[in-house]
């Protein structure tokens, strides 16, 4: 008996000494943090005298690097160069090391200490630091990789830095700088419709008033095409070696840009204008494909009847199929996909498609055996697939495996801990910089199990962002949680709207940032346009006070989907539509509707806009894996995708 006690007692000690190990880490990183705290404010208010006892009672807190940073970064004048180099060497790949790394050269190339630059110099650096390199180079004897820098630096379309001038005039003067490489840049510049600078490289080159003519005639074509194009063919002027007339390869080059602008406001007369001016011209193969797909791209944008004879026989391009697609000539459609590359031909999309056409020319079983290879795949084509066999979606939930032993001994990872500790101290830009760093560092599995640690930190949109750096899709716990639910089931109700649909709204336009505002001003969640959410909180009779409370999760949900339910009454009850609408603005629907009543997966494909064109495809497919996301029985996307009515005359 006794025997038995005492195996019990080793036992509980066994499982107690964890639990007091565990308990005495809390403690001391409890400690550590407070230290921090004290430390990180004393270096910032300059109390060296505070910081320093501070730092000593750091030494292996994960942070401590950062503050070694946070005390250099403002005294490289005061430090050594031995300094630095144990910095650097203890702390590299962090992202502050980076950061301190760039002040520094900067502080060495505005002392032309270049020796020491070249020495420092590491990583990928922006132009500006490029230059400066090539400076150092030359500055310390090293003429042949200054040389090969040069070009690099120098073949760009755009305007480089300043700390490039230094380089390029040496380069001028030692004879890197060929007429030849000058002639390259401004061909560069020109493509790339960058004329002031065309402008200034062409008074470079040595026959400048040839260089200055073939520059203005490229942006007089660039922004009226007509114009010359209707003076043309034409005999070429006497003596005038600069001319349209002429057929030389930079005037077929101009000619092709001019005829590819128009194509934009007006393809068949941009392709009578190319069929009218090519016996006159030895254009190539290349140029009569560019053409040709120009003018058929842009017809098929408008969703004019003439774009597939504007294609001709170019193939290889989706714009073609959707021209196809948009007239439901069913044999053209089977014809464009066919001339689609391998890789873009197998793509769900377009396999879609092929099954759709097969069936619309009565080879049904062949289209029912497409359909089943790609309806067990969760997307938007697939789940369509699924729907055309009447078969349940195949979710495929398949969560990231990581057993408590794994995560633990992740965890332990000193830039995990790092990246804990930003967040538990509420640095949040260091904490968004060390998350950066690391999507670009680990490896994919190592990606995954970070995914779970920022799901449990309530980070979903870097979750998210994280899964897709390592391409792991399976995961719907982590890539479509079920947030704010009550307030979308609320709004839901009150707008006669389905939850699952706001929330697939929610994820796309946010990916659940709260405070998250885009380029164009939108707002929150749902990504509320203050005007709008002025429009819509008017309407409700309870204006916004301040636009901030778009910020707040309840109210831009409430305003997000009044509009959304503003949409779909304006937008034929089509919810397809109302996406659509509430994605590139109501008034461009009305543009893009059919002149007959086309399907919606028809209408989907053709939508002018590639944002909004994924943006709809994924809403929809997001709306169908937030209902499996809140067990309730799904909808299939055929309910969902009414058939798109006409104009109304």
């Amino acid at each position: 008996m006794k025997y038995i006690c005492h195996a019990l007692l080793i036992g509980l000690l066994a499982s107690i000494f964890p639990i007091l190990a565990l308990s005495a880490d809390s403690e001391q990183l409890a400690k550590q943090r407070q230290l921090f705290k004290q430390a990180s404010n004393a270096v910032q208010t300059n109390q060296l005298n505070v910081f320093r006892p501070l730092r000593a009672q750091l030494a292996d807190y994960p942070l401590a690097g950062y503050l070694d940073y946070l005390y250099l970064q403002h005294r490289l004048s005061q430090v050594s160069e031995q300094t630095l180099r144990e910095f650097f060497a203890e702390n590299e790949g962090t992202f502050y090391a980076d950061r301190l790394r760039a002040s520094w050269l900067d502080r060495l190339a505005a002392q032309k200490a270049w020796s020491s630059y070249l020495e420092f110099y590491q990583g990928t650096q922006p132009a500006s630091r490029q230059c400066l390199k090539a400076q150092a180079l030359i500055a310390t004897g090293n003429q042949a990789r200054a040389q090969e820098m040069f070009e690099q630096l120098w073949l760009v379309n755009q305007s480089q830095h300043d700390n490039c001038d230094p380089v390029f005039q040496h380069a001028s003067r030692e004879g890197w700088l060929t007429d030849d490489l000058r002639w390259q840049r401004l061909m560069l510049t020109l493509r790339a419709q960058q004329f002031s600078l065309a402008k200034f490289l062409a008074r470079t080159v040595n026959n400048s008033s040839e260089a200055e003519a073939w520059v203005q005639r490229w942006e007089s074509i660039h922004e009226n095409p007509l114009s010359l194009l209707n003076q043309l063919p034409a005999e070429p002027p006497r003596g005038d070696q600069i001319s349209l007339a002429r057929d030389l390869p930079l005037s077929r080059e101009i000619l092709v840009h001019g005829i590819t602008r128009l194509a934009r406001q007006n393809p068949e007369q941009a392709f009578e204008v190319w069929q009218r001016l090519s016996p006159h011209y030895n254009f190539d193969q290349s140029q009569y494909e560019h053409v040709r797909r120009e003018a058929g791209k842009w017809s098929a944008l408008k969703r004019e009847d003439a774009a597939l004879g504007l294609f001709g026989e170019v193939g290889d391009e989706p714009w073609k199929v959707r021209a196809a697609l948009w007239q439901q000539n069913w044999p053209a459609v089977q014809d464009a996909i066919q001339s689609l590359n391998e890789e873009e031909r197998q793509l769900n999309r377009w396999q879609y498609w092929l099954a759709r056409s097969e069936a619309e020319l009565g080879r049904y079983e062949s289209a029912q055996a497409i359909y089943a290879r790609i309806a067990g795949e969760r997307d938007f084509y697939s789940f369509m697939a699924a729907d055309r066999l009447e078969q349940p979606y195949q979710m495929n939930h398949n969560p990231i495996p990581s057993d408590a032993a794994t995560m633990q001994a992740f965890r332990q990872n000193i830039e995990v801990r790092r990246l804990e500790e930003f967040v538990h101290l509420n640095l949040d830009l260091e904490a968004r910089r060390q998350i950066f760093r690391l999507t670009q560092t680990f490896t994919p599995e190592q990606l995954q199990l970070l995914a779970v640690i920022t799901h449990d930190m309530q980070w979903h949109h870097q979750t998210i962002a994280i899964l897709g750096r390592a391409r792991y899709w399976d995961a719907l716990d982590l890539r479509f949680p079920v947030l704010y639910q009550a307030p979308m089931q609320r709004a839901a109700k009150a707008n006669r709207l389905d939850s699952s649909w706001l929330l697939a709204i929610a994820r796309q336009e946010s990916a659940f940032q709260e405070q998250v505002r885009s380029h164009a001003g939108a707002m929150g969640l749902m990504q509320v346009m203050p005007d709008t959410g002025r429009a819509v909180a008017n309407r409700l009779n309870d204006p916004l006070k301040n636009v901030n409370e778009l910020n707040q999760p309840e109210r831009n949900i409430q305003l997000g989907s009044a509009y959304l339910r503003q949409m779909l009454d304006r937008n034929q009850n089509n919810p397809i539509l109302a996406t659509a609408a509430y994605n590139a603005g109501p008034h461009r629907i009305d543009r893009w509707l059919p002149e007959q009543t086309l399907p919606a997966d028809i209408w989907i494909e053709n939508i002018p806009f590639n944002e909004t064109r994924r943006y709809v495809r994924a809403v929809m497919s997001y709306a169908a894996i937030y209902d499996y996301q809140q067990q309730l029985e799904i909808t299939p996307l055929k309910q969902r995708m009414p058939a798109v009515q006409p104009k109304k005359p």
